[in-house]
């Protein structure tokens, strides 16, 4: 009896060991499991090697393949050389290779099977320039991308304009539409996710807010044939165009307009730095922030911070400009009555109307004053040139008279009552000093001297008596 319990214990042992073996047996697969797939390629039954070696002939072909972009009627091209694209067989077949060989045997065992019966994709390792990436996108974005614009008020007709709905690229959902494709042995063509952008102001909103009607108005002349500063001009009065301020909001200037760069459609123009018209990015845009800024005293609204230029400028009186720059200084205003106001800016031929629509004090009018107007005289300054004649002076450059100015504001009701009076400031213009060129002081002229002869007439003590 225990021979044969002997026996039948050695067959369990084999059968056991048999079993094992033929259950287990997949776990020592020198070739890429049933099931697995790359891009679509059937990689199950080779090495790891094979796999490398087929992804590398199959991507002969693919890479070369452009990406189709379409929206709407128009089609964009993406050629795999504007990216840097390549894919990378070795880590693709690195990927394949481990479908079904991490984890416990168990953990193995199930993985192979779940395979073989439903599949396993693997992704394509890829490698691209995502500089340049971004870069193709930016471009597509100009093409593509329209900002909304917001309901306004026209400064002709005093009624709504309409809003207008915007689009932009989804590029996250883009990049993700691109990687995709790559990975399908198919013809890589992808309808553009855009997305739209709404305004933030409504023309419901508007009329809810009860902006229906101009409170003040101010307008001032440019230079139509000075190209590069109109279009500094227009630029910026698009930009602050239909800004709405709600009671208590503080308007600043550089915030909304943003700084002043050939990236962001600037041009240059003249203007004025530390004393002097010289070439600069944005040349013109002081025109629009000092517009601004009279419709602002007008409408009756508090000035949060405000500078004078150094110089006196053409298209507005004496103190009534406001000089901006970037990361400086800035025009700020505070919007201090009880209803939101909106600010209406547009330039048609020579000239740049800005607006304040709101809700109008009926019983008040507003008077800016300009006082105490002083003159300061230019000084002269003189320069040495030695290629002048000697003696001579010529004016380089001739003077100009610099000011200093005093403004008030001041309210009074329809019977013509004050009611306020404020300085709004006391601002200085340097004068542009009388420079003159001199050359050297003149030779000095020497007396000429006459020698007595000994048959002049002596002299004659007696004479002097």
């Amino acid at each position: 009896m225990k021979h044969w319990m002997g026996i039948i214990l050695a067959v369990a042992i084999i059968l056991t060991g048999i079993a094992a073996f033929w259950l287990t047996r997949p776990l020592f697969a020198q070739t890429v499991y049933s099931g697995v797939r790359v891009a679509n390629i059937e990689v199950a039954g080779k090495s790891r090697d094979e796999v490398a070696q087929m992804l590398s002939v199959w991507q002969k072909d693919q890479v070369g393949r452009p990406i189709l972009l379409t929206y709407g009627s128009a089609t964009f091209r993406i050629e795999p050389e504007h990216i840097d694209y390549s894919i990378d067989a070795e880590a693709t077949a690195d990927a394949a290779w481990q479908v079904g060989r991490e984890g416990s045997w168990w953990q193995r065992l199930k993985k192979i099977s779940d395979v073989q019966v439903e599949g396993w994709s693997t992704p394509l390792k890829i490698r691209y320039n995502e500089n340049k990436l971004d870069t193709v996108l930016e471009q597509l974005q100009e093409n593509i991308n329209k900002p909304p614009r917001n309901a306004t008020l026209s400064l002709h007709t005093g009624g709504i304009v309409s809003e207008v709905e915007g689009q932009e690229i989804d590029v996250a959902a883009l990049k993700k539409l691109m990687l995709s494709a790559v990975n399908r042995s198919e013809t890589n063509t992808i309808i553009l996710p855009v997305k739209p952008v709404y305004p933030e102001i409504t023309a419901e909103e508007l009329a809810k807010n009860g902006i229906k009607e101009l409170v003040a108005v101010y307008t001032t002349v440019f230079n139509t044939e000075d190209a590069n500063r109109t279009a500094n001009v227009k630029l910026s009065a698009q930009k602050i165009n239909g800004k709405l301020l709600y009671p208590g909001q503080v308007f600043s200037y550089n915030d909304t307009v943003g700084p002043r760069e050939k990236s962001q459609g600037f041009k240059e123009a003249m203007e004025i730095i530390n004393g002097e018209f010289v070439p600069g990015i944005g040349g013109g845009v002081c025109q629009v922030s000092s517009t601004l800024y009279n419709a602002v005293l007008l409408a009756g609204l508090n000035i949060v911070e405000r500078t004078n230029h150094s110089k006196p400028l053409a298209y507005v009186p004496l103190g009534r400009d406001a000089t901006v720059a970037y990361n400086t200084l800035d025009f700020k205003f505070a919007n201090n009555s009880s209803a939101p106001v909106m600010i209406m800016a547009e330039a048609e031929g020579n000239k740049l109307n800005v607006g304040i629509f709101g809700q109008r004090a009926l019983d008040k009018n507003i008077d800016i004053v300009t006082v105490d107007q002083q003159v300061i005289q230019p000084a002269t300054i003189k320069k040495a040139d030695p290629s002048l004649p000697p003696g001579e002076n010529k004016v380089e450059k001739p003077g100009k008279p610099g000011y200093s100015v005093t403004v008030i504001r001041i309210i009074r009701d329809n019977n013509g009552t004050e009611l306020k009076r404020e300085v709004l400031s006391r601002d200085k213009y340097a004068p542009d000093n009388t420079v003159i060129k001199t050359g050297p002081a003149p030779k000095p002229v020497q007396a000429e001297t006459k020698r007595t002869k000994d048959t002049d007439k002596p002299f004659d003590a007696g004479s002097m008596q």
